[in-house]
């Protein structure tokens, strides 16, 4: 599971010299880590803010490429169904509109928005829109957890210690370690206090993936909270069973 190292644009390394005042000297290895230890809804804000007179989809797509290196181009749009509950005037036109899906329903967003919009909006937009989380996956950062979904890493690092990867459209989810975690533990799988807490989830194992597994019996996506609820459980046996490794 190797991990492609942090590469950010001269566009956005300008963008954060010029609002956090940085010294010109700084190199730009010095500008890249800097950025590295921002949090990254507050580059993906910067980012937007240096557009706020016209924000498009390109730049909402370029937000999340740099400051999350996750392509949302990739990222499927939930159902209809689904986004129903917000915003429902796009989606009335965005039911008869072609091309790329995505794009076409950020331009009809936007376009409601008069092309003007915060890091915030744009935030609870994809969430709602791609059921992807920006927020959580930022603080997810900081869990020993790699996750996979959306059909892309979206966060991964060589020092993770367990997986969470979800299926098509976030209906199933299967959890599993990290060959880090083998390597230090020695255990194959996940350890017997976390497929308990995952079982009272209604997680089982799974042999045909060699993971603990879960699959929504409405055939809809997994909720938020059940999300939540798995990360929870994985951190905190994290933090009782292997906080130095």
């Amino acid at each position: 599971m190797d991990v492609v190292p942090v590469t950010y644009s001269d566009e956005l390394q300008d963008i954060v010299k010029n609002s956090h005042q940085l010294n010109d000297c700084f190199s730009e290895k010095e500008v890249v880590d800097y950025i590295s230890k921002l949090a990254k809804v507050e580059v993906m804000d910067m980012y937007i803010h240096h557009y706020k007179d016209h924000i498009t989809s390109r730049v909402i797509y370029e937000a999340i490429t740099q400051a999350f290196h996750i392509q949302l181009t990739l990222a499927p749009v939930l159902t209809l169904a689904k986004l129903r509950s917000f915003e429902a005037h796009t989606l009335k036109v965005y039911e008869n509109c072609s091309g790329p899906s995505s794009q076409a329903l950020l331009d009809l967003y936007l376009d409601h928005h008069n092309y003007r919009v915060t890091g915030k909006e744009v935030r609870t937009m994809i969430n709602h829109y791609f059921g992807m989380n920006l927020v959580g996956i930022d603080k997810l950062g900081k869990t020993r957890i790699s996750l996979y979904s959306k059909g892309q890493w979206l966060v991964k690092d060589n020092k993770d210690l367990f997986v969470i990867h979800t299926g098509t459209n976030d209906i199933d989810v299967k959890i599993y370690c990290t060959d880090y975690f083998t390597e230090r533990t020695g255990l194959k799988s996940i350890p017997t206090q976390l497929q308990q807490s995952l079982a009272g989830m209604g997680y089982s194992y799974n042999p045909r993936v060699d993971a603990y597994y879960f699959s929504n019996p409405s055939g809809t996506t997994v909720s938020n909270d059940f999300k939540g609820d798995t990360i929870d459980a994985i951190v905190k046996v994290t933090h009782a069973l292997y906080p130095t490794i």
